[in-house]
């Protein structure tokens, strides 16, 4: 009996109180992605069936988080290093958001590679921050600005 109520406070004390405010999925959109291949119903879709990828957030803030006027910043990254930033605010206390990346070109340039999503209030403080496994921040080289062309010849900077 004591084996019994030993393990039941161990549970409840390993169960932390932490609660995850964003939620993040990443998914392939392909024929599967439409009800109609599931339930068999006709689709006019099914001839040319979408092609890309989504990316699913959904969120629950506590209300005292959510007073705070806040506002969501998605930023993916593609496999050619290029990387598109979303801005929106949130104006629910509880929602979800989902960003289509069709990939109906020749060159698939749209495949995403990471992305991470930051929730800042409205003082610019971060509140809340999910980053794929594979985040790292771009590292930028040999910026237009930043080069230098120097005449050997004349030993001049211009």
């Amino acid at each position: 009996m004591k084996i019994k109520y030993l393990v039941l406070c161990i549970l409840i004390l390993s169960t932390s109180c932490y609660k995850n405010n964003l939620y993040v999925q990443h998914e392939k959109m392909d024929r599967t992605y439409l009800a109609s291949t599931h339930v068999g119903t006709p689709d006019p879709r099914q001839k040319h069936p979408p092609d890309g990828q989504t990316l699913s957030i959904a969120w629950d803030f506590p209300l005292s988080i959510f007073r705070e006027n806040l506002d969501m910043v998605v930023t993916v990254r593609f496999w050619n290093n290029k990387q598109d930033v979303f801005c929106d605010k949130i104006e629910r206390k509880r929602g979800n958001k989902v960003y289509k990346f069709q990939d109906d070109t020749i060159d698939k340039s749209k495949k995403i590679l990471t992305y991470k999503v930051d929730v800042f209030n409205e003082d610019g403080c971060l509140v809340d921050q999910w980053k794929h496994q594979f985040w790292k921040e771009l590292i930028e080289i040999n910026k237009d600005n930043d080069i230098k062309i120097i005449d050997l010849d004349e030993n001049q900077v211009f």
